[in-house]
């Protein structure tokens, strides 16, 4: 039986990313985080926020000693957003919003101006895989990170160090912690947030305890601490923006006669946060429907009740948010992913591992810091 643990967002992700926006005098959205505000009493030089994508507490535990540097600099356990999946919890870290607030629901929503489920990350058709000429994310998601934040605020430096922003070109982790040193270098006081891929690659493809994960975690063990050891007078935090659990099954949808000839439109978000759109006449069936086949694995919630309970968060909800849930979300528990194909799409992707349920592996990551005073 998995352990199911709810956001708490008064020791998460937003808590972190507001800490850092508290400690270099800018405007906050949310309280600040304790366990990183005492490191923050004291100045530095640098403050470095390191990303790595899926690294989960339940990760570290399983593939690495407690000799290890990551382990051993592990200061608490702190929660994920919900989903807690990058789209939605990368974006809270970069801006420090909750997902209410900021919109990015998951991987694909169905956006009605373009009647598409669309990939924002990617710019493309979630069903079908074709590219799109527009920027979903740039014209209704668009936030300002961190580290812009900060540089309009005037009074301190800020970089941001990753694949897809921030205007350097780094493919590798190397190439991150290269980076991240270079830029520690200059002499103003500066903020560094950086990001990188894995291991949540490596973990979707292998599982979460496979020997490809194993190595993968401890190769990034090895950047991490070759990359402190080569700061100075800095702070370095390192986290997760979710952990993942093995799948048991993957669910194909669109075979459910019953369940299918409820959609109005093919179901959005995450295989282990559902968002359904569902025909008005055909409610009561959908829930008896789903509930009988997947109520030992999903909590089936209406989009209202799902906002009320506070699984997104607080504050103001962004325009898009809403209509982003459709009419139910269905939260996993148990270790079954679904999914959905229409006719003439993409095939859908087999995952050995994935993310975005309610359980303790997805949702709590590490807090890790080393403060080098050199």
């Amino acid at each position: 039986m998995n352990k199911i643990c709810k956001p708490d967002y008064k020791n998460s992700l937003v808590n972190l990313a507001n800490s850092i926006l508290q400690y270099f005098e800018c405007p906050v959205y949310h309280t600040s985080l304790p366990a990183i505000d005492k490191f923050l009493e004291k100045e530095y030089q640098t403050v470095v926020l390191l990303v790595l994508d899926g690294m989960g507490v339940d990760m570290l535990e399983h593939n690495l000693s407690e000799k290890s540097f990551l382990r051993k600099q592990m200061v608490a356990e702190i929660s994920s957003v919900f989903p807690p999946t990058t789209t939605a919890a990368t974006t809270s870290i970069y801006t420090g919003l909750t997902p209410q607030e900021h919109g990015w629901a998951g991987w694909q929503c169905y956006f009605k101006e373009y009647k598409r489920n669309i990939e924002p990350f990617l710019k493309r058709d979630f069903y079908t895989g074709k590219s799109l000429d527009v920027d979903v994310g740039k014209e209704f998601l668009s936030h300002k990170k961190l580290f812009e934040q900060i540089n309009e605020q005037g009074k301190y430096k800020a970089y941001g160090v990753a694949r897809f922003w921030g205007g350097y070109n780094v493919e590798t982790m190397n190439d991150v912690c290269n980076k991240i040193v270079e830029l520690s270098k200059e002499k103003d006081k500066k903020f560094i947030l950086a990001y990188y891929k894995e291991p949540d690659s490596v973990m979707h493809h292998t599982g979460c305890y496979s020997d490809k994960t194993k190595t993968k975690i401890k190769s990034l063990d090895r950047h991490v601490e070759a990359l402190a050891q080569k700061l100075k007078n800095a702070l370095l935090v390192v986290t997760a923006d979710h952990g993942l659990i093995d799948i048991s099954e993957d669910v194909r949808l669109e075979k459910i006669k019953e369940i299918d000839d409820c959609l109005r439109l093919p179901p959005a978000i995450e295989p282990r946060a559902v968002a359904f759109y569902v025909k008005e006449d055909k409610k009561e069936q959908f829930e008896r429907e789903f509930n009988k086949r997947f109520g030992n694995d999903f909590i089936l919630l209406s989009a209202d009740e799902y906002i009320k309970q506070g699984y997104a968060g607080e504050g103001k909800i962004h325009p898009k948010f809403r209509e982003f849930l459709g009419d139910y979300m269905a939260l996993a528990t148990g270790n079954r992913i679904l999914q959905y194909q229409i006719p003439n799409g993409l095939d859908s992707v087999e995952f050995k591992a994935h993310h975005a349920g309610l359980t303790q592996k997805e949702m709590i990551v590490p807090l890790i810091v080393y403060t080098s005073d050199k």
